[in-house]
């Protein structure tokens, strides 16, 4: 019994137990938990509650995994294990809505890991342009770009080395280079020297004068 106050002194500078003792406070490791792993007595055990300096130990430390985020980390890690049990037993329950237990194959299907990447769907495409004498440049990217990548470019030259531009605004430039001209309307071009006909004017009607009588 006298080597428990002894013991006890030579585990209260040890950080992980402390870590332990304040995961325990926490509710994230049990007392058997702690107990297993420490191979602590019941003399021991009892000395932790009792010992202000051990007590003021244990509090700065939660103080400090409250503020890092540790505890809450952890503790939502335990909690969120019990996911699936529920998920589960709402799949499973006939009495259940079609739609919460389509809602819940969807959810189990994202923790078992089985969902699709958004990156990994997307479809490449390449191009290799060969300029002979080892001067080979190869584009690519994806067919519909996604934010911060837009593309890939991996080229080699004897002297000078192109401008790197992604594929699909290299594109674009190509089309408004080679926009072919605006068509003009009908009508007499801009700048023509050829003068419009002047319209025909119609004979001036005279009146009609009494008969015997001219104008």
């Amino acid at each position: 019994m006298s080597s428990a106050p002894a013991l006890a002194s030579s585990l209260r500078e040890n950080e992980q137990l402390i870590a332990d003792l304040s995961r325990y406070a926490e509710g994230v490791l049990t007392e058997s938990q702690v107990r297993r792993k420490w191979r602590l007595e019941d003399e021991v055990w009892e000395l932790f509650g009792t010992d202000d300096s051990y007590v003021e130990r244990v509090e700065l430390e939660r103080v400090r995994r409250i503020r890092s985020g540790a505890a809450k980390k952890e503790k939502a890690q335990l909690h969120v294990v019990a996911a699936p049990d529920v998920l589960n037993g709402i799949l499973m329950d006939p009495r259940a809505s079609a739609k919460h237990r389509i809602d819940s194959a969807k959810a189990l299907n994202d923790l078992a890991g089985f969902a699709p990447q958004a990156a990994g769907e997307q479809e490449m495409v390449s191009i290799t342009i060969n300029l002979g004498e080892g001067e080979v440049y190869r584009y690519g990217g994806p067919v519909k770009p996604i934010p911060a990548n837009d593309g890939w470019r991996d080229g080699g030259g004897i002297d000078a080395v192109p401008q790197e531009r992604p594929l699909i605004e290299a594109d674009n430039q190509v089309d408004q280079q080679e926009a072919p001209p605006v068509k003009r309307g009908r009508g007499r071009p801009r700048g023509s020297k050829n003068k419009p006909k002047a319209p025909k004017l119609e004979p001036e009607s005279r009146p009609q004068g009494v008969l015997g009588f001219k104008f």
